[in-house]
């Protein structure tokens, strides 16, 4: 199971009660949001106050993504429990926290990620679980430095289109 944390105060304990593995550790939310663009992790431990965007921001934005992670809140801000459910955060954790706490949520999580890795399809090359019921129907889209969640429905017309870094700009191909 990989996961990321925005929460560097869990380092720890993730380390010495699970077999998660820690695939990077962010300060701050628009970082994240570039890091899930070609990673893809099977949880995010995140913080409400985080620099750039807020976690209950960056939450929306993550749980719309086509590979949806678990999301896990530590916080010391119970006000965004409500927000956060609604999105089907995986827990919710207030600070200060014990660790027996953590410890039972860490169990629960990787009880979760090895059921839907059975209920779903085989892992893919890599660990990487395809799991269906965790899957949306979006796409992330990068413009202009910014990330667009687009529903797969909405999308009419589709090219690909690369230019070189190092070959002059051109225009992409119009479509025929």
């Amino acid at each position: 199971m990989k996961a990321i944390i925005v929460e560097e105060e869990l380092k720890y304990l993730i380390n010495a009660h699970s077999r998660i593995q820690l695939e990077g550790c962010f300060d701050d939310g628009l970082d994240v949001l570039k890091y899930l663009q070609h990673h893809q992790v099977d949880a995010i431990f995140l913080d409400i106050n985080i620099p750039s965007l807020d976690g209950g921001l960056l939450a929306q934005n993550i749980s719309k993504f086509a590979h949806r992670p678990y999301i896990i809140f530590i916080t010391a801000y119970k006000e965004h429990a409500a927000e956060a459910f609604e999105i089907e955060a995986f827990d919710y954790i207030l600070k200060p926290y014990h660790e027996a706490r953590i410890v039972i949520m860490l169990q629960k999580l990787e009880a979760h990620f090895r059921h839907d890795r059975q209920a779903g399809e085989p892992p893919a090359a890599g660990g990487e679980t395809p799991v269906a019921a965790r899957h949306s129907h979006s796409i992330n889209l990068t413009k202009d430095e910014r990330i667009i969640v687009t529903d797969i429905n909405d999308i009419y017309y589709a090219a690909w289109w690369w230019a070189s870094p190092t070959a002059p700009p051109t225009s992409p191909p119009s479509p025929t």
